[in-house]
């Protein structure tokens, strides 16, 4: 990074100041245009080989503006930590915002860079104008993150937009940051500045005491059943906290498909996933509420995904959050998605945790405990597939068995993201897996990958992507190629998730007019051209030991696995098709 000593500091080392302070090690993103004097700054990145040095960070990763978007994500879900990506203006913005979608849509932090095109009169019309008569791209922005997009082309006032948009980082909210080359570059008059770096919200003492002594009344001589939304997944002992909990209110638990992060295999009173993908004991308990019961909600999502457009069944619900008028609420609550009795409290999930425990560890309420949830949290049938295919079933049940200690997997918008949950019920204690479901962005996972492994290097990263995902990003997989990742691709030759829910709503409908086949491609191949090792899956997976070995041998090597798979092989709940 630049020298930023004494003497005046340019826009372009105050942003860069910024991004240092608030933790960011890397930005992602492909060079041009008005980036040119703000990357000048950068050194590259050298990827696994070598670790950033404090001093020289942030760097710069080469990656395709759509894998690009998604690193930021990918590395705060791995460690917490905030990531940056840039683009220039025009259709590589566009690219990069998908990521940006499901940020907002998932309430994580991150910076997104773009700069304006400028030009020194007006009139003209330069390359990928981005003034209201081209792309109008600050209005688009806008429309997408009302209040997060922060252009700085006032050089007076770079530092207090910088400090507005660590506000809204610190709240969990993405932010844009437009840069405007011809001022940026000018010495913006600041002889020093620092940002204090991001850190957790502080608990709110008396509004934890009053939540913990509302919920102890509402729950007595109630049955009590506890709702694990995925920002549960922020809090590190989460895990060991809803254990205890459950244990001593006799509550049972049910997650959503990021919220199992926040919940240990081994609690007895744990039924499953919900809704999408979810375990028929979980959606027996679900369907099971009614106002009799206390729902208590750890961080709620109350997405289509997870409660199917329902509104919360209970007669009195409880709903914890740390984040402040997150996605999803009205007016700052989620009032509107409860059917009886509503209660809110705004507080940092961990305190919360924390002081229920303590609580009830010295006065526990009388509930209506709960009976332990079946070993087996399915029992519907579900047939196997046609010959020469993998079945999900043993395949999901198999690696379940092998996560080392330290895995962080994605499940792309594909299959997997609802199977891969229905076969294995219960969270991993060696691994957590991460969905981006909200946006439904097909050909999320590179990115979320490579920015995981940039962030955490120790991790083992592992993907699960569709052969309808893997045609948005095989394009950026050389810069993956020394990444040491693992990279399943469902291959079925079809958009499978829209192949199985097309019988329910649109029964009847002919094969040509479903739309749903692809041209079969040699995935291998593919990921051979571009320096990463392949495999094709044996449908006995017999293979399978070896390729995970030759893994964990081969490390910084990329290997990708081509699954053959049977799109008429239905296993995890896809509720959603009777919305549609």
């Amino acid at each position: 990074m630049t020298n930023i000593s004494s003497g005046e500091l340019s826009g372009y080392d105050v942003v860069l100041r910024a991004l240092s302070d608030w933790g960011v090690t890397t930005c992602t993103g492909v060079t041009g245009g008005g980036l040119l004097h703000f990357l000048q700054h950068l050194t590259p990145h050298p990827g696994r080989d070598e670790e950033p040095r404090p001093e020289e960070a942030p760097r710069f990763f080469n990656l395709g503006e759509y894998a690009a978007g998604f690193t930021p994500l990918g590395s705060y879900l791995a460690t917490g930590e905030l990531g940056c990506c840039v683009a220039t203006t025009g259709a590589a913005t566009k690219l990069l915002s998908c990521g940006l979608s499901d940020a907002k849509l998932h309430d994580i932090p991150a910076v997104f860079l773009v700069p304006l095109c400028s030009t020194k009169s007006e009139g003209l019309s330069p390359l990928q104008d981005t003034s209201a008569q081209g792309s109008n791209i600050i209005h688009q922005l806008q429309a997408e993150l009302p209040g997060g997009v922060f252009v700085l082309d006032q050089r007076t006032a770079v530092v207090d937009q910088l400090r507005q948009a660590q506000q809204r980082l610190q709240q969990s909210k993405p932010v844009v940051l437009v840069i405007e080359p011809n001022r940026l570059k000018l010495p913006a008059g600041v002889e020093s500045c620092h940002f204090p770096p991001l850190r957790p919200s502080t608990p709110r003492t008396e509004e934890v005491r009053d939540f913990v002594k509302s919920f102890h009344a509402a729950a007595e001589g109630r049955r009590v059943v506890i709702l694990a939304g995925e920002e549960l997944a922020r809090v590190p002992r989460a895990p060991k906290l809803t254990t205890r909990l459950c244990e001593q209110l006799g509550a049972a638990l049910v997650w959503s498909i990021n919220g199992a992060n926040g919940v240990e295999r081994r609690n007895p009173l744990g039924h499953g996933y919900i809704s999408f993908g979810g375990n028929d004991a979980a959606m027996d308990l679900w369907k099971s509420l009614g106002e009799d019961d206390v729902l208590l909600v750890l961080g709620a999502c109350p997405d289509e995904y997870t409660v199917n457009l329902q509104p919360y069944p209970a007669g009195k619900t409880f709903v914890v959050t740390g984040i402040e008028d997150g996605y999803g609420q009205l007016k700052g609550s989620f009032g509107h998605r409860a059917r009886h009795e509503f209660h809110q409290w705004v507080t940092p999930l961990d305190s919360a945790l924390h002081a229920l425990v303590e609580h009830f560890q010295y006065a526990p309420p009388r509930t209506r405990r709960a009976l332990p949830a079946p070993e087996n949290l399915n029992h519907s049938p579900r047939r196997p597939p046609r010959t020469g295919c993998v079945d999900l079933r043993q395949l999901f049940a198999r690696l379940d068995e092998r996560w080392a200690p330290g895995t962080l997997g994605f499940d792309d918008v594909c299959l997997s993201y609802k199977d891969r949950q229905y076969v294995t019920q219960r969270p991993h204690p060696n691994a957590r897996f991460f969905s981006l479901y909200r946006g439904s962005a097909m050909g999320n996972v590179l990115g979320l990958c490579i920015g995981a492994r940039l962030a955490s290097p120790d991790s083992h990263v592992v993907g699960f992507t569709g052969d309808g995902c893997f045609r948005l990003f095989a394009g950026c997989l050389s810069e993956a190629s020394r990444l040491d990742l693992l990279l399943f691709v469902l291959d079925n030759s079809s958009y499978g998730i829209v192949e199985q829910a097309l019988p329910d709503i649109l029964p009847g409908l002919p094969g040509p007019r479903r739309h749903t086949q692809l041209t079969q491609m040699e995935f291998g191949d593919i990921a051979r051209a571009c320096g990463w090792v392949a495999f094709d899956l044996k449908p006995d997976l017999t293979n399978l030991d070896a390729i995970l070995s030759l893994h964990r041998a081969r490390a910084g090597q990329s290997i990708l696995v081509t699954i053959p798979v049977d799109s008429e092989q239905v296993l995890g709940l896809n509720p959603r098709a009777g919305n549609l």
